[in-house]
């Protein structure tokens, strides 16, 4: 038998199963010559390996000792350490070669996770350190499970940590990936490869591999990843900043609405360059006062008399000028900004209706937009009352105004908070109703006393019966519910007209005024009464 016969008839790599684990990562088999320079290795062997050995006293601790052995004996099988990892091996002299054959153990210093059987992340990053120290490009994957907190609290911990062992399983079976978790569902991925559209390719087997469902005891879980990507030396040539851009690449997946892959890109870094600009920048904001508050008025259509006011945050940077909330809000809420800006807003509006109860204004009722992080708040109903009554106001000169989408998403939460803000005595309004696609009959379930119809529907209504249809149903169901109906971004005499005819109580938007100063808000209740005189 030749050396071609002996390897036809022993394939490198033997697929063992057992105990629900695949044994192919732990097998070993190379070939050296007698002084022990490797002359065969099987790529899938040398993927599980720190970097590609040349001789053999590097990969096998003690090798120079199992080849001495050889000289008395053709055979030596025992345990060592094979590229710093717990072996056991069988070697034995075939013609002028060694055969080494073996199967790694599983360790108990780390080198493995405990849970999944995939390599602990301390690990990975030690292999593909050497990997990089050799200048040998990757593609390292940076995974997170879709929503996996919400299920793992649905089904409970125990079916929580047998999802993650499923999860591992079903990557082990890609034969070039090399997996490993850091911490609960953070695993991390790489394929040896610079080449993007073979990534590509991978990557899409990967998340097809989670086609199918996942069964736990008595439950049936479809379960979608999220995975950022990054690639050496391409993007980063060290470790801590190829990890983190992984990391924002995952982000950004998710935010894209998981169940796919991105790539980190210069215009990535951009954006995430932007969003760190501006949250350092809203930090700032808060310290130094940079905040404002404008006010846009509410009109009784039947009546024209202004009835109440709408406070909106706005932003004027020292060096940028006016932001736009579209821009900073969701950086806020992303990073939790959101609670001490809305705190802030609460405490602004607070003071600025006592302003004007002390100089004799008419009373108008303030409305504030509030974050679900800010609603949701397990103290946020004392904290209101708390701020009533250091500003001695009445709880009717504030309105809180809550989402649809708030509504629609929390609504169990959501209800429970409505009522006890209810039971204070506060005036509540759902906001951008309609964009929501919720049912109206919801809307029977919610504590509120005013529905304001999104400014979509009332732009698109002049000329779209179907909008119109919209905004009639809305104004009818929230009447036979005994609510009042304001209708946001009116521009024109048209729009107010058709308002008017379908019935509609209240209006806001440019056609009567801009968001304002307070001081030019005082003027145009001035002006009005002065009309009313």
């Amino acid at each position: 038998m030749n050396e071609q016969q002996y390897m036809f008839q022993h394939p490198p790599l033997i697929k063992w199963e057992a105990v629900g684990q695949h044994f192919h990562q732990y097998t070993i088999f190379f070939i050296t010559d007698r002084d022990g320079t490797i002359v065969y290795m099987d790529d899938l062997f040398m993927k599980q390996l720190s970097c590609r050995y040349r001789v053999a006293h590097q990969l096998v601790e003690h090798a120079h000792e199992v080849i001495g052995s050889l000289r008395q004996a053709n055979v030596w099988r025992g345990k060592t350490g094979v590229d710093d990892r717990p072996a056991y091996m069988h070697v034995h002299l075939f013609q002028s070669h060694i055969v080494w054959n073996g199967c790694f153990l599983l360790a108990t210093d780390g080198y493995n996770d405990s849970l999944t059987g995939a390599l602990s992340y301390e690990s990975f990053q030690h292999m593909l350190w050497e990997r990089m120290n050799e200048r040998e490009p990757f593609v390292l994957l940076s995974l997170n499970l879709d929503r996996f907190k919400f299920i793992n609290d649905l089904i409970g911990y125990e079916c929580g940590n047998e999802l993650l062992k499923q999860v591992a399983e079903r990557l082990q079976r890609h034969e070039h990936l090399v997996i490993s978790r850091q911490d609960r569902d953070q695993f991390f991925l790489a394929f040896y490869t610079a080449e993007r559209q073979e990534a590509r390719r991978l990557i899409h087997e990967v998340i097809q591999s989670f086609s199918t469902p996942f069964y736990l005891a008595e439950h049936e879980l479809t379960v979608t990843p999220s995975i950022g990507v990054s690639v050496f030396p391409d993007d980063a040539t060290d470790w801590t900043t190829l990890v983190s851009l992984a990391d924002l690449a995952l982000e950004t997946a998710k935010e894209n609405g998981g169940n796919t892959y991105c790539f980190y890109t210069n215009e990535l870094k951009k954006t995430n360059e932007e969003k760190l600009y501006i949250q350092h920048s809203i930090r700032k904001a808060l310290k130094q006062n940079e905040f404002r508050l404008h006010y846009q008025p509410i009109v009784d259509i039947s009546s024209g008399r202004i009835v109440s006011v709408e406070a909106l945050l706005r932003w004027f940077h020292p060096k940028r000028g006016w932001i736009s909330p579209a821009t900073f809000i969701p950086i806020a809420e992303e990073t939790n900004l959101i609670q001490p800006i809305g705190d802030w807003v609460l405490r602004q509006v607070c003071e600025q209706s006592k302003i004007w109860k002390e100089k004799g204004m008419p009373h108008v009722q303030i409305g504030v937009n509030i974050s679900i992080k800010q609603f949701l708040q397990a103290d946020f109903v004392k904290h209101i009352e708390h701020v009533l009554r250091t500003y001695d106001l009445d709880p009717f000169c504030l309105k809180l105004e809550i989402t649809e989408s708030m509504a629609m998403h929390h609504m169990d939460d959501v209800l429970a908070q409505l009522q006890s803000l209810k039971h204070l005595g506060l005036q509540l309004a759902v906001d951008d109703f309609g964009t929501g696609y919720s049912s109206l009959n919801y809307l029977k379930r919610l504590p509120v006393d005013i529905i304001k119809i999104d400014r979509s529907f009332i732009q698109d209504m002049v000329k779209h019966s179907y909008d119109l249809s919209i905004v009639r149903a809305v104004i009818q169901v929230a009447h036979s519910l005994q609510m009042k109906v304001v209708a946001e971004g009116v521009e024109t005499e048209q729009q107010l007209a058709i308002l008017r005819q379908e019935g509609c109580d209240r209006a806001q938007g440019y056609y009567f005024s801009k968001p304002v100063s307070a001081e030019q808000f005082e003027q145009l209740v001035q002006r009005e009464k002065g009309r009313s005189h």
